[in-house]
């Protein structure tokens, strides 16, 4: 009986304690949320004050002020992770971690708060250490963030260097995956065995003298620690009394392949990205990251060159970093929204400041703490895209088209058929010149080689006329040559823009709208078409029929007829190539050769355009091209072969639409 009584007190206590603790839990979640919501009201004064240009003594008092309620909402938010925490309440996110650029981004962040004292910010990453692992990029980036916080406290002089290895020693490695241990090792003043113990409970600093000296709740690392121990790892201390600290912890995880994480990425294909970030290896990333989903990127590093490319030309989305080396990325963003008030903007930043989230969310626009997964970068800029509408031009909407491939001609009217826009096709530069002069047009979309007048000339011409004016007609280059597309080549010339054949339907779309000549609304609720990863080489198909999905919407009736002209255009410039390799005439060759790569890639003839491809490099370069001609002739035959078949059988059972 007594012992039943006690089994009943205790399991009675047990209740009360679980109460206690839930209570305490909702009272400091109550407690963050109602402060938080008038600090929004403080947030947005504060920067209405700002934006009012105030005096240099107003300005400097808003500044504080603005930094006081920022360093107040970051205390709110230590209180809601422990008060989650202790109410076992917190989840992990599970994505993709570039681990690279997360360290280094942090210590990029962090060196602002070294500015003017004598302490150095190294990263040490082993090379055995996966590029991409699983895992929760914002808390692991809150873990490594509070070590370097606080050692960079307790160290006036020396190093702050943040290591990771795969060298573990409390944890087991866990099958068909790795373990990291990652330590923050600083040269500052150092700890007692005594501190070391008590140091990763709640509300706990070193001593009581630490804590009037260097302030903080000494909630950061009870937090880390029970962050690390959500993702099953360990983490500790080893330190000596004046030789410095080393914090560490260790975590099970999973090297990502991101090849086989690609089925998962959002389609970003034919969107115009402009990425403002100067830091080389953050550059590299962004760039790698959203071409891989199928974005058009450029890429700059300053405040300017941003600026200036903008003003120059329409983009869907701008990814914007904060600290330039010639300005803010905020100052840049509403710039932006005056130049282009349509374009879908992200501020991607290693600052987590939530002052400026605040003020960025005011604007519409979307905070992105680095380092994101690709899928979470790949998904905002999807986001911020859908949001952007038409970019307007100067002038009329009507589009002209400079190109003198027939076949290329075919393709491009077939695809605005589907689009209902107002065109006209001219076949040479002088035609164009001369259309333009009319100012029936509003945009204008040429081929760079092309007789009488090419390409290049037509937009010097242009530019020539423009010197002295405050007139800029948008000309936008349409090219197999891939290294026009890069922006210093295009720029140079005077191109506003760059579009590579083959061209697909959901890219044409995506130009138009941007350039204004096309409705957003006729495009809202289409996908882009689900297709394979075009194959090349020897693996790629006679006729690409995934390509021509691309281009035309399905593989069709409209595809053959489109197909059967092609074979009819191409035939008479595969007999004038004959006759140039008899005479020799190397430059007519490679001018051979480029109109064909346009054209047969075009209509999906993979191999034929890389063979086109070879004959243009090979006879610019003077190189012997017999072999390269020969295949030509056989790989159109096999076209020829095809075809017919098409014709025969009919496409019916081949008939693939794009979803």
């Amino acid at each position: 009986m007594d012992q039943s009584n006690t089994i009943r007190e205790l399991e009675q206590k047990v209740a009360e304690a679980d109460a206690l603790a839930q209570m305490k839990s909702n009272f400091l979640a109550m407690i963050s949320h109602e402060i938080r919501t008038p600090m929004q009201s403080i947030f947005g004064l504060l920067e209405l004050i700002a934006d009012e240009k105030p005096d240099e003594k107003i300005a400097e008092m808003v500044k504080t002020a603005q930094g006081s309620a920022s360093g107040l909402l970051e205390i709110l938010d230590d209180v809601l992770d422990f008060a989650k925490m202790d109410a076992d309440k917190m989840e992990l996110d599970q994505f993709e971690v570039p681990v690279r650029l997360l360290v280094r981004g942090l210590l990029e962040a962090l060196a602002v708060k070294v500015h003017g004292i004598d302490v150095e910010l190294i990263d040490d990453i082993d090379k055995d250490v996966p590029f991409v692992i699983e895992g929760d990029p914002k808390r692991l980036r809150q873990i490594i963030m509070n070590l370097c916080g606080n050692a960079m406290k307790f160290t006036n002089k020396g190093t702050v260097t943040v290591k990771v290895s795969t060298n573990v020693k409390h944890i087991t490695v866990p099958e068909n995956g790795v373990a990291l241990r990652f330590e923050v090792i600083d040269t500052g003043i150092g700890m007692s065995k005594e501190v070391c113990d008590r140091l990763f409970k709640a509300f706990v600093q070193a001593d009581s003298s630490t804590q009037r000296k260097y302030g903080g709740t000494g909630l950061g690392l009870s937090i880390s620690k029970k962050l690390v121990e959500l993702m099953k790892g360990q983490i500790g201390v080893d330190s000596e009394e004046g030789k410095g600290s080393c914090f560490w912890f260790e975590i099970p995880t999973r090297a990502v392949d991101e090849k086989s994480s690609a089925q998962n990425l959002p389609k970003l294909d034919g969107i115009s990205v402009l990425s403002v970030e100067d830091h080389p290896q953050g550059a590299k990333e962004i760039v790698n990251s959203l071409r891989s989903m199928g974005a058009n990127v450029e890429s700059c590093p300053t405040y300017k060159e941003g600026l200036n490319l903008m003003r120059r030309r329409p983009f869907d989305v701008a990814v914007i970093d904060q600290g330039l080396p010639d300005g803010l990325g905020l100052d840049l963003i509403k710039e932006i929204m005056n130049e282009r008030p349509n374009t879908g903007l992200i501020m991607y930043t290693v600052r987590d400041d939530v002052g400026l989230s605040h003020s960025l969310t005011a604007l519409g626009v979307t905070y992105l703490t680095k380092p994101a997964s690709r899928i979470g970068l790949g998904e905002a800029v999807f986001d911020a895209s859908s949001k952007s509408a038409i970019a307007g031009i100067d002038g009329p909407s009507r589009l002209l088209i400079a190109e003198d491939n027939p076949s290329i001609q075919d393709i491009l009217k077939r695809q605005i058929k589907k689009m209902d826009i107002d065109v006209d096709f001219v076949d040479d530069g002088e035609q164009a010149y001369a259309a333009i002069q009319t100012g029936n047009y509003g945009l204008v979309l040429t081929d760079l080689h092309m007789p009488e007048l090419d390409g290049y000339g037509l937009v010097k011409r242009i530019r020539d006329e423009e010197q002295g004016t405050d007139k800029h007609f948008p000309i936008i280059v349409f090219t197999a040559d891939v290294q026009m597309a890069q922006r210093e080549t295009y720029l140079k010339h005077g191109f506003d823009e760059c579009f590579l054949k083959p061209v697909s339907l959901g890219q044409f779309k995506r130009l138009l709208i941007r350039w204004g000549l096309y409705s957003e609304e006729e495009c809202k609720g289409e996908k882009p078409a689900e297709t394979k990863e075009q194959a090349t080489g020897d693996d790629a198909p006679v006729i690409d029929r995934q390509a021509m999905i691309r281009q035309l919407g399905a593989f069709d009736e409209t595809a053959l007829e489109m197909l059967n002209m092609f074979v009819e255009f191409t035939q008479p410039e595969i007999d004038t190539m004959l006759e140039m390799q008899k005479a020799n005439n190397l430059h007519q060759l490679s001018e051979i050769g480029h109109s064909l790569k346009g054209s047969a890639l075009s209509a999906g003839c993979t191999h034929l355009g890389q063979a086109a491809s070879d004959l243009q490099d090979g006879a610019a370069d003077g190189k012997p091209v017999d072999h390269i001609i020969e295949k030509i002739v056989s790989e159109l035959e096999r076209v020829k072969i095809e075809v017919d078949r098409l014709n025969r059988e009919g496409i019916k059972s081949a008939n693939i639409k794009a979803d």
